[in-house]
């Protein structure tokens, strides 16, 4: 088959696909046999990410950006949003999908190499801190470790110097980067779960979000919550608490939060891609996706898994717990970021009983040429 005639086809089969995806998530709420009942709403169509040299309402698509991770900025009208292949990060226009000045990084930030940071997860926090990690993942020891990245961080305005430049509206602040390790505790913790040699050879970090809430003792804890794509058996979950704000190159130490079976979708099992903690609803919204050996896509999940069923589980070696099916999703695309963006939802329903998210698909680019895109949806569930 002629590659445009390929491509022709691929970009017929996601609109199809998105149109579909709309009409069933409009009429059909959705829900485990016993989680709550949520519609969700589609409020945009996944659009493409614009090159950042393109004239407004115009312009050639970015064919570069393997859109990772993402993460809502302030008010949410901005986004920051990690490329799978290169370590600096993009702030983008969310109504454009335009990256607005040249991608920023820091000098604290890994330098860039030929196998790159491997960004898989970002968060951000209510202090304003963010947070992103590389997949820890690799063929060889070298590869692995450029991947073994953990960094929180603060975003500055730009300098009053740069106006009239290039320069884009933000910056990392040089000065709030801190790095910790995660990867030697994390393997001590599959370790101890039994799993083969070949499953742990295996493993690779796609999720991250932060989860605030009161302890035992009713002080504040603030965990960093960690999702894994592999080993794929089961959708892995770990938390590790950093609420005493641990120091610079701190290893931390992470325990299974929650595992779940996602199962498969024709014949692909679902893998986890992200992870976001919704506070108001008290759980976590979980991506899982599907991806051949053949780089080809079958759908992706969005789940919900309580706190209040995850504390029921108690002891973290315990059996998996079942998680709610929310949606089923775009059959020709692989998303891979989560964020809530902090604003109003369609028909103004309270903040308690809906939420707005940002998802964005890497696609994965370089080997399938299609583009990365970006959604927003809105969840609403019944009270």
């Amino acid at each position: 088959m002629r590659p445009g005639l390929m491509r022709m086809r691929m970009r017929m089969r996601t609109i199809l696909g998105a149109a579909a995806a709309m009409a069933l998530s409009l009429s059909t709420p959705a829900h485990g046999d016993d989680g709550p009942v949520v519609s969700v709403v589609p409020v945009t169509f996944p659009a493409p990410f614009l090159d950042p040299a393109a004239r407004p309402g115009d312009g050639p698509l970015d064919n570069v950006l393997e859109a990772s991770a993402v993460e809502a900025i302030g008010d949410g009208r901005l986004a920051l949003v990690a490329h799978d292949k290169q370590v600096p990060l993009r702030v983008v226009d969310v109504a454009t999908g335009r990256q607005l000045g040249p991608p920023i990084t820091s000098p604290a930030f890994p330098a860039e190499t030929p196998k790159s940071s491997k960004w898989e997860g970002m968060a951000a926090d209510t202090d304003g801190n963010f947070y992103v990690v590389g997949s820890h993942s690799g063929k060889t020891d070298d590869e692995r470790s450029q991947h073994e990245r953990l960094i929180r961080f603060r975003l500055r305005p730009v300098s009053p110097a740069a106006e009239g430049t290039n320069a884009g509206p933000l910056a990392i602040d040089d000065a709030s980067v801190v790095c910790w390790r995660i990867a030697g505790p994390l393997l001590r913790a599959l370790e101890r779960e039994g799993l083969p040699a070949a499953a742990l050879a295996e493993r690779k970090i796609e999720g991250l979000t932060i989860r605030d809430q009161a302890g035992p003792d009713g002080q504040h804890r603030r965990e960093l919550v960690i999702g894994l794509r592999q080993p794929d058996d089961l959708v892995r979950v770990f938390a590790a608490d950093i609420a005493a704000n641990p120091s610079p190159e701190a290893e931390l130490a992470p325990r299974r939060l929650f595992a779940f079976d996602p199962g498969r979708r024709e014949g692909v099992r679902c893998q986890l891609t992200s992870l976001e903690y919704l506070p108001a609803w008290k759980g976590f919204l979980v991506v899982t996706t599907t991806e051949d050996t053949s780089n080809a896509f079958h759908g992706n999940t969005l789940w919900f898994v309580p706190d209040a069923r995850i504390a029921a589980a108690g002891d973290a070696a315990a059996a998996p717990i079942v998680a709610d099916r929310i949606w089923v999703f775009e059959a020709a695309q692989k998303a891979e970021g989560l964020c809530i963006l902090p604003t109003p939802t369609a028909g103004g329903a309270e903040a308690t009983h809906a939420v707005r998210l940002l998802i964005t698909f890497d696609n994965d680019a370089h080997a399938t040429h299609m583009p990365s895109r970006y959604q927003i949806v809105d969840l609403v569930r019944r009270p």
